[in-house]
């Protein structure tokens, strides 16, 4: 494996960036109308047990705040980001809002980020991962989720971020979404998807197109998930 499959990219200013990104977020969020919805099981899950939460790349703007005062912290949790240098300021971000990190991709550090993942969940803390991440294609579940709910026994909680009115960044990979201040956000925790240990690569697939449907409702193409109810 050659160094620059194992390097953690950053710079000097990630740190201050991070922290300013942090207040933005911070700060947006607090106008927010903010809704949990835990469905079925995960109700005895989400927030008070160890689990594997998937969400997609591009509601990543909200999800560390809602951790922090929503479910409230209740879980120690760790977020998987990229090893580069917008990962290094996604790390901060996750850091302000008490969580930890683990940093690698399929990209960047792969192997030596499994393991890190691995660790963490020994250690007792719930795993966020966006299976789309960190390069896409959007809405397309990559193997490492699976892997990690099959090796660790951990159910998976797929979470969907309905956010009705928002700015999209149409040139971003994940057509990145942004809340408008004063805005509603509903997270909802979905049933729990529960992988067998020791799958074959067509079983993996099979899991990962499953994970994929349950998270269908959090794509904007979708309509919101409160005027379902």
């Amino acid at each position: 494996m050659s160094s620059k499959e194992l390097e953690i990219r950053s710079k000097w200013w990630t740190r201050p960036v991070g922290n300013l990104l942090w207040l933005l977020i911070s700060s947006l969020c607090l106008t927010l109308r903010k809704r949990l919805i835990r469905v079925g099981k995960a109700e005895q899950i989400i927030g008070k047990q160890q689990c594997i939460i998937a969400l997609w790349h591009n509601r990543t703007f909200t999800p560390c705040y809602l951790y922090r005062h929503l479910i409230k912290g209740e879980m120690p949790m760790c977020l998987l980001t990229s090893a580069s240098k917008d990962g290094a300021l996604l790390a901060t971000v996750a850091a302000r809002f008490g969580m930890s990190v683990v940093r690698g991709s399929s990209h960047r550090r792969g192997v030596a980020g499994f393991r890190d993942m691995l660790r963490e969940l020994e250690q007792g803390r719930c795993m966020c991962i966006t299976p789309d991440g960190p390069k896409g294609p959007i809405y397309k579940c990559h193997p490492g989720v699976i892997r990690l709910a099959s090796v660790s026994g951990l159910p998976i909680i797929p979470v969907c971020i309905d956010i009705p009115s928002c700015w999209r960044i149409r040139k971003a990979w994940d057509k990145f979404v942004i809340p408008k201040p004063f805005s509603r956000v509903t997270l909802v925790a979905g049933e729990p998807l529960y992988v067998p240990a020791g799958m074959d690569d067509e079983l993996q697939k099979e899991y990962m197109a499953k994970l994929e449907s349950m998270m269908a409702m959090g794509r904007p193409d979708f309509e919101p998930v409160e005027s379902k109810n």
